[in-house]
C-alpha cells in the first residue's frame, strides 16, 4: 500500500461516495424531529392568561387547593419530582418566591374572571 493512499479526508471515500456512519448521521437528522416544548394554555381559561403550560397551570390549580407535592402527584399519577420541577416553573414564571403566593395569585385570576362573566350577564 502506498503512503499516500490516505490522503482522503475521512469523511470522505475514494469513489465520492457516503460511508455508512455518515449515512446513519444523516438519517438520525431527519428521524428524530424536536416536539414543541410547551403549549401555552388557551386565554379563554382563567389560569391561561398567566403564561403557564397545561400542566403547570393543573399542578397550580391543585396548589391553590392546598395540596402537597406528594398529592398532587398522586392525583395526577406523576412523580413527586416532576411536580417539584413543576412547582418550580410556576414560581418563576409567575415572579414569587413560595406556594401561598402563586395559589393568590391563582385565586385572583380565577375571581377575575368570575366577575367578569357576572358582569357579562
Amino acid at each position: 500500500m502506498r503512503k499516500d493512499a490516505h490522503n482522503f479526508p475521512s469523511s470522505a471515500q475514494a469513489d465520492g461516495k457516503k460511508s455508512t456512519a455518515q449515512m446513519k448521521a444523516s438519517q438520525t437528522k431527519t428521524k428524530h424531529k424536536m416536539k414543541p416544548k410547551t403549549r401555552l394554555m388557551p386565554a379563554k381559561s382563567p389560569l391561561g392568561s398567566l403564561g403557564l403550560t397545561a400542566r403547570e397551570t393543573e399542578v397550580l390549580t391543585w396548589i391553590a387547593q392546598g395540596k402537597t407535592n406528594h398529592e398532587i402527584g398522586v392525583i395526577l399519577s406523576a412523580c413527586t419530582g416532576t411536580i417539584c420541577k413543576h412547582v418550580e416553573h410556576i414560581l418563576c414564571k409567575l415572579d414569587v418566591k413560595n406556594r401561598t403566593a402563586a395559589a393568590v395569585i391563582a385565586l385572583g385570576a380565577l375571581a377575575k374572571a368570575k366577575n367578569m362573566r357576572q358582569l357579562v350577564r
